[in-house]
């Protein structure tokens, strides 16, 4: 799982490499997804991605880095929507659950006090 500011990071590389190769990046355009990101705090987020396999870096020379986002950085959003797709299917199903529960016992228990009532008064 990764960080907000490399999280951050990786979406703008996808963004600005769209659905083609390697995409020439200099790095105003990548500090802007850096909240008060420096310049040795890119290049620390640029090697982490990079040795996550995320990302490849063709070269990096004053400024100028020639990036392109791997399948594995691609992938990491689609399986974060999925996560969080999982996560509000379960909490429906909780709901769900207990909500038919609830209403079963109390349901339940009002047919119980009605048998109840109509025992009493045929004895």
């Amino acid at each position: 799982m990764l960080d907000e500011r490399t999280s951050r990071l990786l979406k703008k590389i996808i963004y600005l490499c769209g659905d083609s190769g390697y995409k020439i990046a200099e790095e105003g355009e990548l500090l802007t997804s850096l909240p008060l990101g420096d310049k040795g705090e890119l290049a620390r987020l640029l090697r982490y991605l990079e040795e996550r396999r995320m990302i490849d870096v063709k070269y990096a020379e004053e400024g100028v880095y020639c990036l392109c986002p791997l399948p594995e950085g691609r992938l990491y959003f689609e399986r974060k929507r999925e996560q969080r797709y999982e996560v509000s299917r379960r909490k429906r199903e909780l709901f769900l659950f207990g909500f038919l529960g609830a209403f079963a016992g109390s349901l339940l228990c009002s047919i119980l006090v009605l048998l109840l009532l109509f025992w009493g008064k045929v004895w």
